[in-house]
């Protein structure tokens, strides 16, 4: 966010349907720096039918610099039609009282008002306003006593000097009636706004001097013996109900409702005529200009509270802040429904066979492609290349199927994602359909797509071909890419969708396949679908790979089993081995590789058994991790104030060491911070001397791994359960164990 604050804005007017907003909170315009600032912003956004520029009175000759800047400025617009967008841009200058036009519109006289509402209501929503709990776990208490899972906090929302400024404005506008010396704000975080507006006040009315202070919420409307200074107005955060005006008129019947203006309202338990005047934002939902904050649950006064009688525990807000001692801490299990049958179904389809191998590897990237490794890789490639191996024959049937059915005789470009299972794709499509086309069809890299590669009046059909999606930001490139392209129907056709969840799935199909004929404008086609982790950091092999790599150079002569874990991970970007599949964990005390055994919980039958891998495994559970972090009743999921760990009971209940290896390894840090609680952390230390115990037995197998996770600090302990662990390593004659040992020692002394 830079010197102005931008937005886009909707209107149900036809001319103006799409306007583009610049609010300029200065005294001078600085036409570089838009030119950069309108660029960044139609990074995101379409083509706009309108420009309104708000500007300071005290500016001389806007229209005039306008002109002399346009070309410029429309260089900074994707694809705009100069002609059209000239007649349609409308200056309007602000004082410290109001707003006026450069010139008569009806328009403007409809709609301000609806725009600068929308464009404070971006300023809320953005930033992060809305505060949300999974009302489950946790949930929020208000000093009115009542209780919701969600609040506004206007506290997070007043970031950015321009859109302060914005909000400042506006508000000062609401007072132009008022002759006021002191400004009283119920949190001092909104303090920037009264600034803000003191700023305003001064630039216009030079010799006024303004005084900001603060009445504490409730708390000082509570006091009826509070007194406040006269001529004096009230700056009310945010609100749901109106309450606080009620309770000011209520102990203080001296302040009139002229004097209180309400910076944020969502109308759940009133829509009160008298607060609705002295609101600067409504932020409640408007369905025809998608936009605004959906009413949620809030329990009345008195009432019994749902979440409360769910065992959910209340969160007390006062004024800006929560009141919390310390954080709930929850031990999460694996049950089996996050074992599904279509997790199944889809490694049984990948897993390793013996024609081919596997197709699920891990730490592995794409060498066409600039971006970190996956975690979990999909190899795509070796797929499509042995789509006629057995194991692919369901794949392959709905492969075939999809293209008969989704793919126009009218396409005449494939485009495919930068990577070689999407360009094999884009080739066996092309197979496909080439005898029954009216067209010659191209296929074209997207890579190498240009802007006039394909004229913008091209009729006809597009397909855009990609192997795997892991967040849709290529094809959402190419949405915008082909925006202008009116006649152009454009088909996504995906090989894997493996988007992490539900949510960030349907945002990415909305947004891609709305168009100018609206929500179903373009069509989204996959042929499997699996959530994956897809976390941009570095995968677990890879911060082993520096682990062990430190450990080199701080010894003399690093032991063999460090070298050669260091050339097996490097091994791993080899592009013929693409990825690790075998050997991913270490081996067990008696040097042998950890295997999973017949009749486990997270496969159809024991078909698998001694004919998979073990990326096959750590496949199928990262994604169990994955569905339980998707979870917000009984979940993984994280808050401020909620920490939700994995049960170390898990360890014990799944005793394969390579399924507890795949847990540590998959699981995030946060879950398995055993240090925030003494109990939980007490139960892992039982298990962890269990492991250490049977370590030539099945039961501690996996004690290399559980020794990594906690030398890298990955796996966290209440700070006296280190010394037990230490000791009962000392026990062991081991060169791993030795290196582990002195890695978790200096893990227990950074938490002294």
């Amino acid at each position: 966010m830079g010197k102005f604050y931008i937005f886009n804005s909707s209107s149900k007017n036809k001319e103006y349907n799409k306007l583009t907003v610049i609010f300029n909170p200065d005294t001078s315009f600085d036409f570089n720096i838009l030119n950069k600032e309108l660029s960044q912003h139609f990074k995101n956004f379409h083509q706009t039918s309108a420009l309104l520029i708000f500007y300071c009175g005290s500016i001389k000759n806007i229209e005039e610099d306008f002109q002399e800047n346009l070309n410029s400025l429309f260089k900074s617009i994707p694809k705009v039609e100069e002609e059209s967008l000239k007649k349609s841009i409308f200056f309007i200058s602000y004082d410290n009282y109001s707003f006026q036009t450069n010139k008569k519109s009806k328009f403007l006289d409809k709609h301000l008002k609806e725009i600068i509402n929308q464009g404070l209501c971006e300023v809320f929503t953005k930033n992060g306003g809305l505060i949300e709990s999974n009302g489950i776990s946790h949930h929020f208490e208000f000093p009115s006593g009542k209780h919701s899972a969600k609040f506004l906090r206007t506290a997070n929302v007043l970031v950015y000097k321009s859109e302060i400024d914005f909000i400042a404005i506006n508000t000062l506008h609401l007072f132009e009636d008022q002759n006021f010396e002191n400004i009283y704000c119920d949190t001092l975080s909104i303090n920037v706004i009264a600034y803000s507006m003191t700023k305003y006040i001064r630039r216009f009315l030079k010799d006024r001097e303004i005084n900001i202070e603060s009445f504490h919420s409730y708390e000082g409307i509570y006091n009826k013996n509070s007194t406040f200074y006269n001529k004096s107005i009230f700056l009310i955060s945010a609100s749901t109900s109106g309450g606080l005006i009620h309770y000011i008129q209520r102990n203080h019947p001296e302040i009139k409702s002229a004097m209180i203006c309400t910076l944020f309202y969502l109308p759940i338990d009133k829509n009160s005529r008298m607060i609705l005047e002295r609101v600067l934002c409504n932020l409640e939902r408007n369905e025809d200009l998608n936009y605004g904050i959906e009413l949620f649950y809030q329990s009345k006064k008195n009432e019994k509270c749902k979440y409360c009688e769910s065992h959910s525990t209340p969160i007390k807000i006062l004024g800006d802040s929560f009141s919390l001692d310390e954080p709930i801490i929850n031990s999460r299990n694996v049950t089996t429904a996050y074992i599904s049958k279509s997790l199944k179904d889809f490694v049984e389809t990948f897993k390793y066979n013996k024609e081919i191998g596997t197709c699920l590897k891990v730490s592995y990237s794409e060498q066409s492609i600039e971006r970190k490794k996956y975690d979990l890789f999909i190899d795509y490639e070796k797929v499509i290349s042995n789509i006629t191996n057995q194991n692919f024959e369901d794949h392959k049937n709905k492969l075939d199927a999809y293209i008969n059915q989704y793919i126009p005789a009218s396409t005449k470009y494939i485009i495919h994602l930068n990577d070689k299972g999407s360009s094999k794709l884009s080739e066996y499509i092309h197979n496909k359909v080439k005898e029954h086309s009216q067209n010659e069809i191209q296929i074209l890299n997207q890579s190498d797509l240009e802007e006039k590669i394909i004229d913008v009046k091209e009729s006809g059909a597009i397909l855009i071909v990609g192997s795997c999606i892991t967040n849709g930001k290529n094809l959402l490139y190419l949405s915008r890419f082909f925006r202008n392209h009116e006649a152009i129907r454009l088909i996504y056709f995906i090989g894997i969708n493996r988007i992490d969840n539900n949510l960030k799935y349907r945002e990415l199909k909305s947004n891609i396949k709305y168009g100018l004929y609206g929500p179903e404008n373009s069509s989204f086609i996959e042929i499997e679908s699996i959530n994956c982790d897809n976390t941009n950091s570095k995968t677990s092999w890879e911060i082993e790979l520096e682990y062990l790599k430190e450990i080199r150079e701080n010894l003399d002569e690093a032991p063999d089993f460090v070298n050669n874990r260091i050339n097996h991970i490097q091994a791993f970007s080899n592009i013929d081995k693409k990825g690790g599949e075998n050997k991913i964990f270490y081996d067990d005390i008696k040097e042998q590789e950890l295997k999973i055994r017949k009749n486990s919980a997270f496969f159809h039958d024991n078909s698998y058994y001694e004919n998979i891998t073990q990326s096959d495994v750590y496949f199928t559970i990262s994604c169990v991790l994955n569905n339980m972090r998707n979870n917000t009743k009984n979940g993984l999921i994280q808050t401020s104030f909620v920490k939700n760990l994995i049960d170390p009971f898990v360890f014990n209940r799944f005793n394969d060491g390579i399924i507890q290896a795949s847990i540590l390894r998959a699981a995030k840090d946060e879950e398995l911070n055993y240090s925030v609680s003494h109990k939980i952390s007490s139960d892992m230390l039982s298990l962890l001397k269990t492991f250490i115990k049977y370590k030539n037995d099945y039961q501690g197998e996996a004690i290399f791994e559980f020794l990594y996770a906690l030398a890298i600090g990955k796996m966290r302990l209440y700070k006296d359960h280190y010394q037990i662990i230490i000791k009962e390593m000392e026990k062991i004659k081991s060169k791993e164990v030795s290196v582990f040992r002195d890695s978790i020692i200096s893990v227990y002394q950074n938490s002294l």
